[in-house]
């Protein structure tokens, strides 16, 4: 239970879209450190739900102990290849269960990153992302053509 009362009141920023990407992270700009995976739950204009699998513990230690903010690589059909964003931790939820392997439905990590200056390029390539697989999934708003009438 959360420490602060539901007043009913949306207090997300952005709307989420439910989606499935890779997303790797790196925590300095040199090729040689680690890389990490981990899957999208959602992606919004503000950041990114992250499931990570329960071998990625050394990932959540190190976003815990360290004050650094991970490079994140989205998936090429979102950004440029070339483009790098920085995220910082919003939240991490542990689901991590010693009796129960995770699966997909239940991940052993939840995190939430929330997008850290975010280039204008990067932002209208996330917009543009996000308004086209809402289109793709529920189609164009026929309120417009009811208002015409």
């Amino acid at each position: 239970m959360s420490r602060y009362a539901f007043n009913g009141k949306e207090r997300r920023a952005y709307v989420r879209l439910d989606t499935v990407l890779t997303v790797m992270l790196r925590f300095s700009g040199n090729k040689s450190d680690k890389t990490y995976t981990a899957t999208t739950k959602n992606i919004s204009h503000g950041g990114l739900c992250l499931e990570v699998p329960h071998h990625s513990k050394e990932l959540i230690e190190k976003l815990h102990t360290t004050r650094k903010k991970p490079g994140v690589h989205l998936n090429a059909a979102i950004l440029n290849k070339d483009l790098q964003l920085s995220a910082k931790p919003a939240w991490i939820n542990c689901r991590f269960d010693y009796v129960r392997k995770a699966t997909t439905k239940k991940p052993a990590f939840l995190m939430g990153l929330a997008f850290d200056k975010l280039p204008e390029v990067a932002r209208k390539q996330i917009h543009n992302y996000i308004v086209n697989e809402f289109i793709k999934r529920y189609g164009k708003d026929d309120r417009s053509k009811e208002s015409e009438t």
